[in-house]
């Protein structure tokens, strides 16, 4: 077997980290190497990273809460005041019980991998020519070719995939250091737990906890099971 297929095998998405934050670091290593690796189109950049450490552990606990997935959740999403109080208490009693014998408190369960010490949030970015691609002779020489109109900013598929690639390769380089790199797109907004995080009027295609994995909780395989490999892939 293949030092990288190992990696590729040693990744996970998990739901529960611990308290200890790796070293900040060693995190901005990986999104270093991250950010000089993953291909993307035409080096055009559709989407921004936002970073969250530990420091924003209060806010997070509002995205925890913002988290709620179950049959529980849809009596949460009204809106009212009073809901979001009530999903407050559920969450709070959830995260207290650490026996986990019973997932659900009152139908809810919560992906609370958002609540990770390390946070990155993928953002559309419609500005898609930096600053640093503004100053390069070869653009500034060739600039209505290379960019030759807007509608690349209204292309929502681009900036998907390319978060996407740089996800990934972020999961297996955290990976490679023995951290834990877990995905989430389940949240709902609601202006009673409004944080910097999750924001009305950002785009965005998934979050991406990072931290070390917190081995007393119990964890359980998905129930949804995997197609096999010929339903998938097809020979032309």
């Amino acid at each position: 077997m293949s030092y990288l297929t190992d990696i590729m095998e040693k990744r996970k998405n998990i739901q529960y980290f611990k308290d200890e934050a790796p070293d900040k670091n060693i995190i901005d290593d990986i999104l270093k190497k991250a950010h000089d690796l993953t291909p993307h189109k035409n080096n055009h950049w559709f989407y921004r990273i936002r970073i969250f450490g530990p420091e924003h552990k209060e806010e997070k606990k509002l995205l925890g809460m913002a988290s709620a997935t179950g049959k529980g959740k849809d009596m949460v999403r009204s809106g009212k005041k009073s809901d979001i109080d009530k999903l407050s208490k559920i969450y709070d009693e959830w995260c207290n019980n650490m026996r986990r014998k019973e997932l659900k408190v009152e139908g809810c369960n919560f992906n609370i991998q958002v609540t990770a010490p390390y946070l990155l949030v993928y953002t559309h970015q419609p500005n898609y020519m930096t600053n640093t691609q503004k100053e390069s002779s070869y653009v500034k020489e060739r600039h209505d070719i290379v960019f030759k109109s807007n509608s690349n900013l209204k292309n929502t598929k681009d900036w998907v995939i390319q978060s996407a690639m740089h996800g990934i390769s972020t999961a297996y380089l955290c990976a490679e250091k023995d951290l834990y790199a877990s995905f989430c797109r389940c949240y709902f907004y609601n202006h009673f737990i409004h944080t910097d995080i999750l924001r009305p009027e950002d785009d965005i295609a998934f979050m991406l906890g990072i931290g070390y994995k917190d081995e007393t909780k119990p964890y359980f395989p998905s129930l949804v099971k995997k197609p096999t490999y010929d339903e998938i892939t097809e020979w032309a």
